[in-house]
């Protein structure tokens, strides 16, 4: 069934590109030049068996789904067998059982060398094909670093392997500049591969000149969900689910998804389906994006400055994407008036650390997008023209969409 959706779909495409090359031809116009076929990566799977719950490998098969049909692709998976009991799920009077994968492609482990292999070939093809979108997906466990105050986590490969921060922007050093990189990674604490965007993946390194855009499931600090043995795939609330599904207009059970147009533009981009995220994803998500990180190195400005901030001119700053995200989550948070990031920063000083409540993640969401408006309105005004020009770059990196064709490039 899905062999058959992505050749049907490519061959759509190809009678649509021939149609307008003939019409173009025929009005003696220059031909635009063929979109590169995307290369993706994926990377899933927990630790060990016992880590590695049916909700990632529902991950891996949706987010191949939505890949556009011309996709070289490749999945990395636990021990890369599918035939070993690696799936943990949830049967009967929630008795964990384990079974083999269920997917329809596996080409490897997700051990440290399979992955650094993978991420190596996926950098040699990139640079015979400079322009062709990369996207690199990450679904499992991560791990905080606290030695580094959460700056160089890592993602917890099989067998105990750690792909460091370090170890991703080493790889993301060596893509070509001018190619495309969409990084989303979904695991507790992913919020410190935003580091990325510096040499080394130091957060006091030299700004990278890569074209990427991350998305991530949580601030560098706390877990994130989705990793749930319950084989109820309707019932799965992370960010995947979300971000995938207000990009694709499609939920991973098929569902059709709207409402993250904000610019009213008759097409989703990845910074849309951030912000439609930030409102609708019911878990314990603080979701966070590469332009929020180089905002906080930047133009960090102090929570209670943000706080006497007039709500009305906060959000005369903000795109449309994230003027709706803030209106969305102040209506959930029951904040109103125009003194209500005052209300908003006072509520969070006195937040119990590492609340899971809904309020307090939601609460937690409504100020790191309240602090990036306001640090990027404070940049924008100042005369660094050099850091402007960067966090404009990679804002237009984010304002994307490299799973529809008819995004801009």
């Amino acid at each position: 069934m899905l062999t058959s959706k992505r050749v049907m779909a490519a061959a759509w495409c190809l009678c649509v590109a021939t149609a307008l090359t003939t019409a173009l031809t025929a009005q003696g116009l220059p031909v635009p030049a063929d979109p590169l076929p995307p290369r993706a990566l994926i990377v899933a799977g927990g630790p060990d068996k016992a880590h590695n719950q049916i909700a990632i490998e529902s991950n891996v098969r949706y987010v191949g789904r939505v890949l556009p049909a011309s996709t070289s692709y490749r999945v990395l998976f636990t021990d890369g067998d599918l035939q070993s009991d690696t799936v943990q799920y949830q049967g009967e009077n929630r008795t964990l059982l384990y079974r083999k994968p269920d997917l329809p492609r596996l080409d490897g482990g997700a051990d440290m060398a399979s992955v650094r292999a993978a991420m190596s070939d996926t950098i040699a093809a990139a640079r015979s094909s400079k322009t062709a979108d990369v996207i690199l997906y990450f679904t499992g466990h991560g791990s905080g670093n606290r030695q580094s105050n959460f700056t160089n986590n890592w993602f917890d490969l099989w067998s105990g392997g750690r792909f460091t921060v370090r170890d991703l922007a080493q790889s993301i050093e060596a893509f070509p500049a001018e190619t495309p990189i969409t990084l989303i990674m979904v695991q507790c604490y992913s919020g410190a591969f935003g580091n990325v965007l510096f040499q080394g993946g130091d957060p006091q390194g030299a700004v990278l000149g890569q074209r990427i855009a991350g998305f991530f499931a949580a601030v560098p600090e706390r877990t994130s969900a989705g990793c749930t043995p319950a084989v109820n795939e309707a019932d799965y609330k992370d960010f995947t689910g979300y971000f995938f599904a207000a990009l694709t207009g499609e939920d991973r059970m098929g569902r059709p998804t709207s409402g993250a147009d904000y610019d009213k533009d008759s097409r989703v981009t990845m910074d849309e389906a951030f912000a439609w995220s930030l409102v609708n994803d019911n878990s314990i998500d603080t979701p966070v994006c590469t332009s929020d990180t180089f905002l906080r190195r930047f133009a960090a400005m102090p929570d209670d400055e943000i706080a006497a901030t007039p709500f009305e001119m906060l959000s005369s700053w903000a795109t449309p994407a994230q003027r709706a995200a803030l209106d969305g989550l102040s209506a959930t948070l029951g904040l109103r008036g125009d003194d209500r990031l005052r209300d908003a920063f006072e509520r969070l000083a006195k937040m119990r650390p590492g609340s899971q409540a809904l309020n307090d993640v939601k609460l937690i969401r409504f100020a790191n997008l309240s602090r990036s408006v306001a640090e990027g309105h404070a940049l924008d005004g100042s005369d660094n023209d050099t850091t402007k020009r960067r966090l404009a770059e990679i804002q237009q990196a984010e304002h994307r969409n490299p799973f529809k064709s008819t995004a801009s490039r």
